[in-house]
């Protein structure tokens, strides 16, 4: 599983590793959209608190911020389930797993299991992670000045969190930079990882 706040390289980082052990990859982001299509704000706020934002929350960091956490923690379950049943099913075969919806907190069990491996993809700097999400698109750059800023720095400050939580818990975490490194770096620890 590769966790890390949005605009950190996950996905490109993802690709390039299920590609280089030919395993297939799972965005968290598609799963979150499909259960979105099939339950209402009424039955799952958590999960649709996005989708009622106006233009002034993308202002606010720190609301960003903790409605993150709030959609993380509502995609523990799904994502256990998927992850329990590569565990169970061997016929299944492993999976990577990507997105901005992966907690640390998420159930413990989980992480624990031998065959999981957790990676968390932190950038520090804040304007860095800016100009990632500029570069990227995908609708990023039809905000304004403010609101761009406001979700940059809500970012920065989820993937803060998201390193803490994930090295209390012993789980792996690498920084983005230097970028050129990162997948390298990455089949390192992941290779450190498996031995133990």
């Amino acid at each position: 599983m590769i966790g890390g706040s949005s605009g950190v390289g996950k996905t490109v980082v993802a690709r390039e590793l299920a590609k280089h052990i030919s395993t297939p990859l799972l965005l968290l982001d598609d799963i979150r959209i499909a259960i979105q299509q099939v339950t209402t704000f009424e039955t799952n706020p958590e999960l649709h608190i996005f989708l009622n934002y106006q233009a002034k929350q993308w202002r606010n960091s720190q609301s960003i911020y903790a409605d993150w956490i709030t959609v993380g923690k509502a995609m523990a379950k799904p994502l256990n389930a998927i992850v329990d049943h590569h565990i169970k099913v061997p016929s299944v075969g492993p999976i990577i797993i990507e997105g901005d919806g992966i907690l640390p907190l998420a159930d413990k069990q989980i992480f624990e299991q031998k065959d999981v491996c957790s990676i968390f993809i932190i950038e520090q700097d804040e304007e860095q992670l800016l100009n990632n999400l500029r570069s990227r698109g995908r609708g990023f750059n039809d905000g304004g000045e403010l609101e761009q800023k406001g979700f940059a720095h809500a970012s920065w400050l989820y993937g803060q969190w998201l390193a803490r939580e994930a090295e209390k818990l012993g789980l792996l975490v690498i920084n983005a930079q230097p970028h050129q490194t990162i997948f390298e770096r990455l089949l390192s620890m992941i290779s450190i990882n498996a031995r133990r």
